[in-house]
């Protein structure tokens, strides 16, 4: 099993500094990967139902610092030049497909194909509006959106006519190094599953309990039956956040699941004079996880 980290690119930490200790202390103690959150802007008021909080209320100021996840990504993979560097998640219908397509092939070559990239489709509805893209039908939206940025990443013209975009005899180069981006989607719904299933290299569920990721990859395996999809060819790539801890029980546990890839969670909230905390919760998961330090 692989293992990430989320770096400090939100909250009182985030700073070009932390982002380049943390990154480092990632490849010292033998880490695999650094990850990012995302957020565009954030409003004064948010009514929509956020899924992470047992409330189901969003509780972060609107002047909590959010910094780009690429700019921030490419940052963090300059100070730890051995690291995959992933986002957990992209709001992919946020942003525009042949945009954010370069964005993230211009990563993956200046970081020598390093790039995971996490999508999900976004629950913030006031984020959108601000943003002047609609809430309704992102997610079909962001099928189409990774459709159409895998045909401009193939370095090949591309002739796309979808729903939602249509793009004619162009191409996009520099090529990402790798072959093309894994894409793994967020999110833990029945619909996400069958993304997954269907145009997926990977599911990406954060902040869930153990026994709904058991059963998230239940629901995989019979989606992927349905499609003709293999299931082994998907990577799983497990957050838990803060909803259980990461102690040798759980570690069993995903490997017992077939877990790929697990990320830590670095709480943009915790108060943390110099990372003290942090760089024990490294050192503990690290442990845990027997990691090799470098």
């Amino acid at each position: 099993m692989e293992v990430g980290a989320i770096i400090p690119n939100a909250g009182s930490k985030a700073s070009p500094e932390n982002i380049a200790i943390v990154a480092r202390w990632a490849e010292e103690l033998g880490y695999h990967s650094v990850w990012v959150t995302d957020h565009v802007v954030l409003s004064e008021k948010v009514d929509a139902y956020y899924p992470y909080r047992s409330h189901g209320r969003w509780d972060y100021s609107p002047a909590t610092v959010w910094l780009d996840p690429f700019l921030s990504l490419g940052w963090a993979a300059a100070a730890a030049p051995r690291l995959k560097v992933g986002t957990s998640v992209c709001v992919a219908p946020l942003r525009n497909p042949i945009l954010l397509a370069k964005q993230v092939s211009t990563l993956d070559f200046l970081t020598g194909g390093r790039v995971i990239l996490g999508v999900g489709v976004g629950w913030m509805e006031e984020e959108f509006g601000l943003v002047g893209v609609p809430f309704a039908g992102r997610g079909s939206r962001a099928v189409e959106m990774v459709d159409l940025m895998r045909e401009l990443w193939s370095g090949k013209t591309v002739d796309f006519e979808g729903k939602f975009w249509q793009v004619k005899g162009c191409r996009m180069h520099p090529r990402p190094v790798q072959n093309t981006i894994p894409v793994v989607w967020g999110g833990h719904s029945d619909a996400t599953l069958k993304r997954v299933a269907r145009s997926g290299d990977g599911w990406h569920p954060t902040q869930i309990p153990l026994e709904k990721l058991a059963e998230g990859i239940e629901k995989l395996k019979g989606y992927c039956a349905e499609t003709g999809r293999r299931y082994d060819s998907l990577t799983i790539v497990a957050r838990p956040g803060d909803t259980y801890a990461l102690d040798p029980e759980t570690h069993a546990r995903h490997l017992e699941l077939g877990v790929h890839h697990l990320v830590m969670d670095t709480p943009i909230k915790q108060e943390d004079p110099g990372l003290k905390l942090l760089r024990e919760r490294m050192e503990r998961v690290a442990k845990i996880c027997g990691l090799k330090p470098r």
